[in-house]
């Protein structure tokens, strides 16, 4: 055990009867971190954050804050504090109160109590907001409000149980920004428990994304959405194309075969696929262009995918339109081409197509 970690898990399991909610999960989450449990809704990330937070207690493995094992101790006795999605503050109480209350059940000093709530509601611009009560804030006044109601005790960790869910889109997106820059300001370790892949990308500085209780991934957001380890996580991150593919070479080079018969290469294979085996070719629809026939000139590059198509569907989305191609073994996939140009002519329904990417973005995974 180190205690370079704010919080590892080692081999957590976490039983209801016969249910296996959390599955021989070890994380560890670096000091100061971002880090968010990403996943649908049942996968086990809610579980594991009321574990660290002592909500919970695990039925197998050991849980560490700041290299202390935790054990059965009960959450009022962690260096942590939650902020949930109904913020859950008192209505009675004006925002001072509410911030102050924590500290209060503490006996702290009153002339501390003050100052820190006042420290509090600066951090979170809400400073003119002390003497009103939750009913007179907005959504977004509220989540700030819970947040410096868990600052304001100054937790080594703050676990966020979907914080943003209750908040419209357009205001989500803000706090988003908003939350993150408080994380980077405050320093503290922030875990952050979300279905939502677009928030966990825009926030984290790591994600550990999850299904059925098992952690499929963890790495930096860029690596999560370019690399997924598997096909749970390419096809949970974004909008993705599995293509059926038989392996034909992995070495020097990985070269699949589609059913058309057509073999192009590929940038990466996922750990134990074996030539002669058919697998999933996964490919992002932003990474792929489409072009006429008359613009292709010879073989491809040896870094270079190429295969022939009919459109079959346009949807018009404003920065780019969605095109839903068949390939010639009737597979459809989606690629996306970004509206560049004014008055650009588009695509015709049935028109033939050669469908074109770098191999690099294409991953071949198993089925």
């Amino acid at each position: 055990m180190t205690e370079t970690y704010a919080v590892e898990l080692q081999d957590v399991v976490k039983q209801f009867g016969d249910v296996v909610a959390v599955n021989h999960v070890s994380l560890q989450i670096r000091d100061g971190e971002f880090f968010s449990l990403l996943g649908p809704s049942g996968c086990g990330k809610t579980t594991t954050l009321r574990m660290i937070a002592g909500f919970e207690m695990p039925t197998g493995g050991a849980i560490y804050i700041h290299g202390e094992r935790q054990g059965y101790r009960p959450p009022n006795k962690r260096p942590i504090n939650t902020v949930f999605q109904n913020y859950a503050l008192f209505p009675h109480m004006t925002v001072a109160e509410n911030i102050a209350f924590g500290m209060e059940m503490q006996r702290t000093p009153k002339d501390e109590v003050k100052r820190r709530v006042a420290e509090a509601l600066a951090m979170v611009r809400l400073s003119n907001m002390a003497n009103r009560k939750p009913k007179q804030l907005s959504g977004g006044q509220q989540q700030r409000i819970a947040l410096a109601r868990a600052l304001v005790n100054r937790p080594k960790v703050l676990l966020l149980d979907e914080p943003l869910g209750a908040l419209d889109l357009k205001l989500r997106k803000a706090m988003q920004i908003e939350l993150k820059a408080l994380q980077e300001e405050v320093g503290i370790t922030f875990i952050y428990v979300t279905h939502d892949q677009e928030e966990a990308l825009t926030m984290s500085d790591r994600i550990a994304v999850m299904n059925n209780g098992i952690v499929h991934q963890v790495d930096v957001p860029d690596r999560i959405y370019e690399h997924p380890a598997d096909r749970f996580v390419a096809d949970f991150i974004g909008e993705t194309n599995f293509i059926p593919v038989k392996v034909v070479s992995l070495s020097p080079q990985i070269i699949v075969e589609l059913a058309s018969g057509e073999k192009i290469p590929a940038g990466w294979a996922e750990e134990g696929i074996a030539v002669g085996e058919n697998a999933i070719l996964s490919i992002r629809p932003e990474k792929m262009t489409l072009l006429e026939e008359k613009e292709v000139d010879g073989p491809p590059p040896a870094d270079i995918a190429r295969v022939r198509g009919a459109v079959r569907h346009l949807v018009y989305v404003g920065t780019d339109t969605r095109h839903t191609v068949a390939l010639q073994d009737g597979t459809e996939i989606v690629v996306r081409l970004q509206n560049s140009y004014i008055d650009e002519e588009p695509w015709e329904i049935d028109e033939s197509t050669i469908v074109e990417w770098n191999a690099a973005h294409a991953r071949v995974l198993k089925e």
